[in-house]
């Protein structure tokens, strides 16, 4: 009962307190977190005087925390994709260096990687298990950020918050700590929603100083606070509509991390306050992150998604400045390219990638595709060269993709033996499946040409071997509807309608039925399905990427109906802005 006599009184005075910063013109906004942190304080402090006196051992807090972690999935270590095993790694080789410095020499710390890109945060469990979310290290420019990052984590355990933190939980309904089991829900929740504000300073200013002793500047915890504060600033204006780096990331990510932290503001300054009074220096270089280019390109992939096509290709730029031989930056930057109109872009970013050996079936499409645009006169032979001096025997094979799309380069060359070469290639393929898809390849080649009869003759036969091929049956939509038999396209389209399709697969199904209502006199409703695509894909904006990968027939269609879809974007666009300014 006192307790809560105690916790209410300096309720009170937080209350008071606010109420007079009210009065006053002040600089920041008043929020209630400054009140909920002086909530979460008061209750720590009435509780620190009982758990200090059973404060747990650190062999016991070890105990405490295999057994967390065994819940949240950390041991046994988990299998680990090549990129997560090396992100891993780095986080080890950095955390590990960070912890030498730290007091309590008993715990030994494992640092884990969530692979969430969504995960916008880091957690310390009992024991020293330290897990970093990969959308927190998309933030991060270099390894001395890292470092502070880390140290913040190391922090938490190292000042005894984590356990602390367990015990209140467990204190609060009468458990003891081999009680773990009666929380229902993971432990690990606990560690994840933060602390209170005066323990996220103490681990700041503790997990800077353990950076600085293992050498790293301490620059890199000021660049990093500055860019969270230039975060929550840009979060706050575009929480209604995102836009740029924050297209397609789910604002609850943001939402976890601001919630469980001080404001930057505040965090940054104490820092500069503490780094003064230490004496700690600042012109002491900070370190390159070295596994930044996996995060510039996970940003870059999302933009690329979303339509930013210029700011995707400036991340996949420098992340290739950074590691010239990160092959999957290579081929973000081929499909970017391709995605952008920039055909030739397209096959220098996707030659790069045979050069690596990392080619896979859409790079060596790409790479065809792009040459075809950029190069025809010489596209044929081109490939016929980068075949001869890739060393993998695969793309020699009948039905491989490279060897399918040089008979298709040949054929939208005029060149009449290349259907005749194509199929006596294929009589060799036993395989069903294979021959259905180099069907659809050739298909794709026939159809850019302006020979819809002939695709439509290949993609036949490959819905005869796989009648459930929903490639071959959307391909069929585009040849038939150029065709001009708009009855036929149409139930075709309804055939594969209702299925479980990817964002960009629904887009192009609302683009068919676009061109399908648009050749049938039906424009607004084309409009509306063109809308719907875009919406859902923004490279149907693209008019250099639909003349690329469309028939010259459907391309004059889709470029009109771009025309008009800009139009209304640019009308609403200015109603919103006139609205805003209005009386």
């Amino acid at each position: 009962m006192k307790q809560r006599c105690v916790a209410f009184a300096l309720l009170l005075a937080g209350c008071f307190a606010i109420f007079l910063l009210q009065g006053k013109k002040a600089s920041v906004s008043i929020t209630p977190r400054p009140l909920l942190y002086l909530l979460a304080d008061s209750q720590r402090d009435v509780e620190r005087i009982p758990l200090a006196l059973t404060r747990v051992s650190d062999q016991e807090e070890q105990k405490v925390g295999d057994q967390i972690a065994r819940d949240d999935g950390l041991s046994p270590s988990p299998a680990l994709s090549p990129e997560a095993a090396t992100i891993t790694a780095y986080l080890n080789a950095v955390g590990l260096r960070v912890a030498l410095h730290a007091r309590r020499k008993a715990i030994r710390y494992r640092f884990y990687l969530r692979d969430d890109p969504y995960f916008f945060n880091a957690y310390a469990l009992p024991g020293g298990y330290v897990v970093v979310g990969r959308g927190l290290l998309e933030w991060i420019a270099s390894e001395d950020e890292l470092a502070a990052v880390l140290g913040h984590e190391i922090a938490h355990v190292d000042d005894r918050h984590s356990i602390a933190r367990l015990q209140y939980e467990l204190a609060s309904r009468k458990l003891g700590l081999g009680d773990l089991y009666a929380l229902g829900a993971p432990a690990v929740d606990l560690f994840k929603a933060g602390y209170a504000k005066d323990q996220e300073l103490e681990a700041d200013r503790d997990g800077l100083g353990f950076a600085v002793a293992a050498g790293y500047s301490p620059v890199g915890a000021l660049d990093l606070m500055k860019r969270f504060e230039k975060l929550e600033s840009d979060y706050s204006e575009h929480a209604a509509s995102p836009i740029g780096e924050f297209a397609e990331v789910p604002f609850s990510a943001l939402v976890e991390y601001f919630r469980s932290h001080p404001p930057a503001a505040e965090r940054l300054a104490m820092l500069q306050r503490e780094i003064g009074a230490n004496g700690w220096n600042t012109g002491r270089p900070v370190r390159p992150f070295e596994i930044r280019p996996i995060f510039l390109t996970d940003a870059a992939e999302r933009l690329n998604r979303s339509g930013d096509f210029r700011e995707s290709l400036a991340k996949l730029k420098q992340a290739i400045a950074i590691n010239p031989n990160y092959t999957r930056a290579w081929q973000a930057l081929g499909d970017a390219s391709w995605r952008s109109g920039d055909a030739l872009a397209t096959v220098h970013a996707e030659s790069n990638v045979v050069r690596q050996s990392g080619a896979t079936d859409h790079d060596w499409q790409l790479l065809a595709r792009g040459l075809a645009v950029s190069d025809p006169d010489r596209a044929v032979q081109r490939l016929e060269q980068i075949l001869a001096n890739h060393v993998g025997t695969e793309v020699s094979a009948p039905s491989s993709v490279p060897s399918i799309d040089l008979d298709g380069m040949r054929f939208l060359r005029g060149d009449e033996r290349a259907a005749a070469d194509f199929e006596a290639s294929l009589s060799s393929v036993k395989d069903v499946s294979a021959q259905a898809d180099a069907r659809c390849e050739m298909a794709w080649w026939m159809y850019r040409a302006g020979q819809p009869q002939a695709a439509e003759q290949q993609l036949e036969q490959a819905r005869q071997m796989l009648p459930q091929s929903s490639p071959a049956a959307v391909y069929l939509v585009w040849v038939l509807t150029d065709l001009g038999r708009q009855a036929d396209a149409e139930q075709m389209l309804a055939s594969v309608a209702g299925g479980q399709y990817s964002r960009g697969q629904s887009a192009e199904l609302a683009a068919e039925r676009a061109v399908l209502k648009w050749r049938t006199d039906q424009r607004d409703q084309a409009k509306q399905d063109f809308q719907a695509a875009a919406r859902d894909d923004p490279v149907w904006m693209s008019a250099a990427w639909v003349q690329n990968s469309h028939s010259p027939s459907a391309a004059k269609v889709l470029m009109q109906l771009e025309a008009f879809e800009s139009a209304r974007r640019a009308k609403a666009s200015h109603r919103q802005i006139a609205a805003r300014y209005s009386p």
